[in-house]
């Protein structure tokens, strides 16, 4: 790309958290946002009076509109793309960045990727196919504190993964869209609960072999009234990962507690503990070591900053590759599954009812590793 050239971008769904990521996108000197596509025009109105306020140089008017359920379509094929930006309910995700690949354009979107983990896989080699790069917002990936011990642990701080304990907890009602099952695609365990998943699978790269737990659709309001919503509040899940690992992960809608995550990974070797903002080394024998949160040198600021990079050549590696919405979606679907039914779950089992097998998914991570994709 020459001094001059800027990638065109195109945003899908720019509602709350996609004004965000494309105010991101606006503030960059190497890209352009040229369309906005939504079933609401009041959406694209709120982003141009945001981007307008908060990037200097935009200009209310130059973002060119599609309105309507379908003009994400009209988007595509008119523009001349070179990003695509799919920000849209969950649900939708699927259709509008299966599209955006099938016209060798390059995708950052929303998590998470899929609802279900068979989607998940066939997006996932759609981009492979096309040679093209999907990045999923999964921030956390670019924070030093995550980054630092995704780090440790693969150079062996704790030993062999034993077991864990991850946790995740916020008020979280389900509000508009989210609230509604045929957009959300799973309540608070696939909306926030889709980012402390993906954070435990990103840091140990392990995949899951067996969950079993609950999950529950009531919420306590304010004035203590307890109301039965449409889609799962709160999940708690009893977890074996392929290793034979054992742990559980919790993640909560139902609660008061202000935004509260924890990771925590017990080895043969001592404990790696992420909590409260700080990172935590506990050996089985001596004292506890706060290790300090260090960026790599080279290493992206953030999901767009990687995708960009990705495309113009300055990185080589994806930090949030489709590989990561597979996992996720395959853990997601197995603690929904076990909360619906009451059984534990095989995870090989749902695997394979979605047409795949687990050596399918090891071999594509296998190859997106040799490619740099992880």
């Amino acid at each position: 790309m020459s001094a001059i050239e800027k990638l065109r971008v195109g945003v899908i769904g720019p509602g709350g958290a996609g004004r965000g990521r494309t105010r991101e996108f606006a503030r960059r000197p190497d890209v352009e946002v040229v369309a906005a596509a939504d079933v609401r025009e009041e959406a694209i109105d709120q982003l141009e009076a945001l981007l307008a306020e908060q990037v200097p140089g935009f200009k209310p008017g130059s973002i060119k509109r599609y309105v309507g359920e379908y003009e994400f379509i009209e988007m595509i094929e008119k523009e001349d793309l070179d990003i695509v930006g799919v920000f849209s309910p969950h649900s939708l995700h699927d259709i509008h960045a299966k599209y955006a690949l099938r016209r060798d354009l390059h995708v950052l979107i929303e998590k998470p990727m899929a609802n279900a983990v068979g989607d998940a896989i066939l997006m996932a080699l759609l981009a492979e196919g096309r040679d093209r790069h999907l990045v999923i917002h999964y921030q956390r990936h670019y924070h030093p504190l995550y980054v630092t011990a995704r780090k440790a642990y693969r150079e062996g701080l704790i030993g062999e993964l034993v077991g864990f304990d991850v946790y995740l907890a916020q008020r979280w009602f389900g509000k508009g869209w989210r609230g509604d099952p045929k957009f959300s695609g799973g309540g608070q365990p696939n909306d926030s609960g889709s980012h402390i998943q993906d954070i435990f699978l990103w840091i140990t790269g392990l995949l899951p072999k067996k969950v079993s737990g609950t999950t529950s659709r009531i919420f306590e309001m304010d004035d203590g009234t307890k109301v039965e919503r449409p889609v799962e509040i709160d999940a708690r899940a009893e977890v074996e990962m392929e290793n034979g690992a054992t742990g559980r992960i919790t993640i909560l809608g139902n609660t008061k507690e202000r935004f509260t995550e924890w990771v925590v990974l017990e080895g043969t070797e001592g404990t790696l503990e992420i909590k409260e903002g700080k990172l935590t080394f506990r050996p089985k024998k001596g004292e506890p070591k706060e290790i300090p949160p260090e960026r790599p040198e080279g290493y992206p600021m953030s999901n767009i900053d990687n995708l960009i990079g990705l495309i113009t050549g300055k990185y080589g590696t994806n930090y949030t590759s489709a590989i990561n919405g597979v996992r996720t979606a395959w853990l997601t679907n197995a603690i929904l599954e076990a909360g619906r039914t009451g059984r534990p779950v095989d995870c090989g089992e749902l695997l394979r009812r979605e047409g795949f097998s687990e050596e399918f998914v090891r071999g594509m991570i296998d190859r997106w590793e040799a490619r740099g994709w992880l």
